[in-house]
């Protein structure tokens, strides 16, 4: 298998959780995984900087593109995500037709509206329809 400019999972760990790898040079890996459109293992070396400026470009990056998955990880990191940032998220994400994205989105924010909206677009999968929020 021809070998990349990335590090491997076990260079990663020790790279993110190792005492010999330094800011700048988890800073230098996420560049490049995110010029190669690796946000989610870009951002997993930022988890003991959760307001750093290229997590917050990746909040908005995941926000406009509708990638729960990633708002969702940005969130268990510490980073701040609002209402706003989850619901432009499901926005984007039903636009693209990426209705299972929509729908966490949807849970998250007990939007019962938007999930009966998006429901008959996920056929055989039961959506809880939550009381709304007070």
């Amino acid at each position: 298998m021809p070998r990349t400019t990335f590090p491997n999972a076990l260079d990663m760990r020790r790279l993110k959780f190792g005492t010999a790898g330094t800011d700048a040079e988890r800073d230098q890996v996420a560049a490049a995984l995110r010029a190669a459109g690796r946000l989610e293992e870009a951002v997993l070396l930022y988890e003991s900087r959760p307001t750093h400026p290229d997590v917050l470009k990746d909040l908005e990056t995941a926000t406009a593109e509708g990638r729960a998955f990633l708002l969702f990880l940005l969130r268990r990191m510490g980073t701040p995500v609002s209402d706003a940032h989850l619901r432009a998220c499901a926005t984007a994400a039903e636009g693209a037709g990426r209705f299972l994205d929509a729908h966490r989105c949807y849970t998250a924010l007990a939007d019962a509206d938007a999930l009966a909206r998006i429901a008959p677009n996920l056929p055989g999968f039961k959506i809880a329809v939550p009381a709304n929020k007070v």
